[in-house]
């Protein structure tokens, strides 16, 4: 069976998805639907608003046919290891297409990005533009300027465009890209129609989920997990980091880590945290996952050089046996039964346990071995 994937966090899941869903099956209506989830833990450097086994099943209640977890250790990592990580899971899956959303579906355009960032000269044209202090978000856009026009390095000012080139940069030869125009912003204001994931999920903290209801995909089910239920220890786990031991996490280069630590010293809340520690070359993204990254407990060693294993988290009657035909030439060990891979598992069990002190009511540690893959 082909197969179609796609690299999400649904988080929530929302009109917007529901879209891209609808025309990623349309446009390959003989293949199953393979989306590749990102766990308890995000990219932003915070909770999901709620847990992946959920996420997963509305997911597959909404057109996914498979769906797969992205482990925390990628998910909380650049736009670059996001994407290698998650594209890596989706060809082991057997996609042969990806199909990701973007502002701009100019595939020529987005390809010679991606083609730039993988040339040779990428970052001799890089260098000059982080010597002059530049974030690497910025240092990146003026080097791709240089290498193919201003004008179509100004797409990557976009966050999912910015995504997709990522992709394109990660795909494997024999998978094809599928871009789907994406509606309505990525931070913002909320729209009936589509709205923003970031705005959503403030409202559902703030007001329930009574109050979301009229913008999101489906019926909620299940707690609101929040960060800041956690912000005193937080600050407590940094503030027993050394300088040192923060310069050694994954992105805790260029004065992160010592801006870091100087401002855990200082804040009072996980927002006053960010704000000390922001400067025009460090960006509010990155701040977030490193300050995360050491809270929890991981080190450069947690994240291994490529995905490990294929952990599948729900799926439907076509996914199912689209995973049966996937068995023996899959390149990875396929796990349904989490229980039986403890070992492979024991970090991401660690890190469900710390999630679940986001609950409204701190759940016991165990989540990991507690839960099935969701048959829909």
């Amino acid at each position: 069976m082909k197969a179609v994937g796609i690299l999400a966090e649904y988080n929530p899941l929302h009109a917007g998805h529901l879209r891209h869903l609808s025309l990623t099956r349309a446009a390959c209506p003989d293949a199953a639907v393979v989306v590749c989830l990102s766990g308890n833990w995000v990219q932003r450097g915070e909770c999901a608003v709620t847990d992946k086994w959920r996420r997963a099943r509305w997911a597959a209640q909404a057109g996914a046919d498979l769906v797969v977890e992205l482990p925390s250790v990628f998910a909380l990592g650049s736009a670059q290891v996001f994407a290698r990580a998650g594209v890596a899971i989706l060809a082991a899956a057997g996609a042969e297409t990806m199909s990701f959303g973007c502002e701009t579906p100019d595939l020529p355009a987005l390809q010679a990005l991606a083609a730039a960032l993988k040339s040779p000269r990428f970052d001799a044209a890089l260098a000059p533009h982080l010597s002059r202090g530049l974030s690497y978000p910025a240092a990146r856009q003026r080097a791709l300027a240089d290498l193919v026009g201003r004008e179509t390095a100004a797409l990557v000012e976009e966050p999912n465009n910015n995504l997709a080139v990522e992709y394109l940069a990660a795909l494997p030869e024999g998978v094809a890209p599928l871009p789907i125009p994406r509606l309505g912003a990525h931070d913002g204001p909320l729209e009936r129609e589509y709205p923003s994931a970031s705005a959503l999920r403030a409202l559902l903290r703030r007001d329930g989920p009574e109050a979301a209801r009229p913008y999101l995909a489906g019926a909620w089910d299940g707690p609101i997990y929040r960060l800041e239920r956690q912000e005193g220890a937080i600050l407590w786990a940094l503030r027993q980091r050394s300088p040192e031991a923060l310069a050694a996490l994954p992105d805790g280069s260029d004065g992160l880590a010592r801006r870091l630590w100087r401002s855990a010293r200082k804040a009072g809340s996980l927002e006053e945290l960010y704000a000390l520690a922001k400067t025009r070359r460090l960006t509010a993204a990155r701040i977030r996952r490193v300050a995360l990254w050491a809270a929890l407990g991981l080190t450069a060693g947690d994240r291994p050089a490529a995905p490990e294993y294929l952990r599948v988290l729900a799926m439907t009657r076509r996914g199912a046996s689209h995973l049966a035909a996937l068995r023996g030439r899959c390149p990875l060990p396929v796990i349904t039964k989490p229980a039986d891979h403890r070992e492979a598992l024991a970090t991401e069990s660690r890190l469900t346990d710390l999630f679940s002190l986001c609950a409204p009511h701190p759940l016991p540690c165990g989540e990991e071995w507690r839960h099935s893959p969701a048959v829909v």
